[in-house]
């Protein structure tokens, strides 16, 4: 690959991500791609009017000086076109409300967000891009200023937003899982729903804590332990903790706990009990019959 289709395929990809970070979330798709196949098109016209025919052999000094000053003029057209794209992003984001629970856009005279039903910041995308500090209007998606490192304001709703998402999580422990001890391992993003029906009919909940890991599971499941919980069956996991209380077998299960990716953990609590039984007993292993056995009779 030449210098200059390096340049080309750099410049195009740097192109193409800053055009997503700028649009995305303040303009539907639709129109996020095609803003991204208009200035993709003009990359290519400008890259034919710009790039010199190759040669089958190689390139002598004179024709390396070219290719040289065709990959500057391209620089310079992908800076210029992701000011405009940024701009672009930033006039659209004047009549857009981002939706700090989901992310979601919506119109500026809206209150609800239409995708989760939650209530809309009174600013728009472009106002909460305000720095309050200084007064920049900075680029859309950015979480901190670019003159003077402020928090903007769209930034601190969205870490209020997943605040106040995971306080309504743990909020519901006590009515969804009460034969379970509280989570007490930290983590943000917590979410805490039912999962549907197991096999038993009983029906099974989902707990998932994003920046969680092999730690904090070791940590809760220290604190299961304290309230009464234990492997059990006839193949006992760490990963499968129960607890028997009126007759009924609850189950923690982190056996799956990474199945939906590396940023945090999902957990899963249901009632059942383990292969074998709860109260399975591993039987002692026979002995062998000695000569005295045999001559018992």
């Amino acid at each position: 690959m030449s210098l200059l289709d390096k340049a080309l395929k750099q410049g195009k990809q740097s192109l193409n991500k800053a055009v997503s970070n700028a649009v995305t979330n303040t303009v539907e798709k639709k129109v996020t791609n095609a803003v991204t196949a208009k200035v993709n098109d003009a990359v290519e016209k400008a890259a034919d009017a710009i790039v010199p025919t190759p040669e089958p052999k190689a390139p002598s000094a004179e024709q390396q000086q070219r290719l040289s000053e065709a990959s500057a003029q391209l620089g310079g057209l992908f800076a210029g076109l992701t000011g405009a794209a940024q701009s672009f992003a930033t006039e659209a984001a004047k009549n857009m409300k981002i939706c700090p629970a989901c992310g979601e856009a919506a119109g500026a005279d809206t209150q609800f967000c239409p995708q989760c039903g939650a209530r809309l910041p009174e600013q728009t995308a472009a106002q909460g891009s305000v720095c309050t500090g200084c007064g920049k209007q900075n680029v859309i998606g950015t979480k901190f200023c670019a003159d003077c490192g402020t928090k903007l304001p769209s930034a601190v709703a969205e870490e209020e937003a997943a605040k106040a998402k995971s306080e309504a999580a743990l909020a519901r422990w006590d009515d969804l899982l009460p034969q379970y001890p509280k989570w007490n391992q930290g983590g943000h993003d917590l979410i805490l729903e039912t999962g549907g029906e197991g096999e038993n009919g009983r029906p099974y909940y989902m707990f998932c804590a994003g920046g969680a890991g092999e730690r904090e599971i070791a940590g809760y499941s220290a604190l299961l332990k304290q309230n009464g919980f234990k492997t059990a069956g006839q193949y006992p996991s760490e990963g499968q903790l129960y607890k028997k209380v009126d007759g009924l077998v609850y189950n923690f299960d982190s056996e799956r706990a990474f199945d939906g990716g590396s940023d945090g953990v999902c957990l899963y609590f249901t009632v059942g009990e383990p292969s074998g039984g709860y109260d399975y007993v591993k039987p002692e292993p026979q002995k062998p019959p000695s000569l005295r056995d045999l001559f018992k009779r």
